[in-house]
């Protein structure tokens, strides 16, 4: 585009403030050739956009901001909610085989063309920073997803007390087994009261659980993809 058009708009509130988010498509450098403007305003959490076979458009919402993930089907007149209540952050939607599967904050879903919701999976670990991931689907039929880790450092800190205070048990998981050389990290104790109280932490272990040197800590799973079938789910170990 050769001209800044004015596509601001009120935002939903949060946490109690409304905000406006001004769009601009020359803020995006486009190679030579290229040109951009805004397809759609006005959605709230949009994290992406599939089309089904019929030509028909649906955006996944991630409902980081409302707390309710949502798919909406993009019409000429607006947008219409095919489902909503998923556990944000929703992550991605795909369609296959005419279903749209949704992935969500520990499972995948899918919605079936009568409207009526199937968790394919559920209790997957993504109650950290990290979640499971958009599905996609093979040339062999079978359904692929990465699954998040629970930090970005191995280590529970604070800087992932937000979760820590409803999952404090949950802690990353190394790919294979390793040997600690017991490296420890101090740092303030937000799960307690008490003033100057600290915790220590180590690698692979629940916040305020230190490690020793030596200490061996089990692998789950080779680093792999996982996949689903229509009746069974395993690794593919590499």
């Amino acid at each position: 585009m050769n001209s800044t058009e004015d596509y601001s708009y009120d935002s939903v509130p949060f946490k109690g403030h409304k905000t406006v988010r001004r769009l601009d498509p020359n803020d995006i450098h486009l190679p030579p050739g290229y040109k951009i403007e805004v397809f759609r305003a006005g959605l709230t959490t949009p994290i992406n956009l599939v089309i089904a076979n019929d030509g028909q458009m649906y955006v996944a919402d991630a409902g980081v901001t409302s707390g309710s993930g949502k798919v909406l089907r993009l019409t000429s007149h607006g947008e219409e909610v095919i489902a909503e209540g998923f556990n944000p952050p929703l992550t991605g939607i795909n369609i296959f085989k005419g279903d749209i599967y949704v992935s969500h904050r520990g499972a995948i879903t899918v919605i079936k063309p009568n409207g009526e919701l199937i968790d394919v999976l559920s209790g997957l670990p993504s109650w950290g920073d990290h979640h499971n991931n958009r599905v996609v689907f093979g040339p062999d039929g079978k359904m692929y997803f990465g699954q998040g880790t629970a930090t970005n450092s191995g280590v529970v800190g604070e800087d992932n007390a937000g979760w820590v205070k409803t999952h404090p048990q949950f802690h990353d998981y190394p790919g294979e087994t390793v040997i600690l050389e017991g490296r420890n990290f101090t740092s303030e104790n937000f799960l307690t009261d008490a003033p100057g109280d600290l915790a220590t932490t180590g690698a692979f272990s629940p916040f305020g659980v230190p490690t020793g040197r030596g200490e061996r800590i089990k692998g789950l799973l080779r680093p792999a993809a996982v996949f689903c079938g229509p009746t069974r789910m395993a690794p593919i170990l590499s």
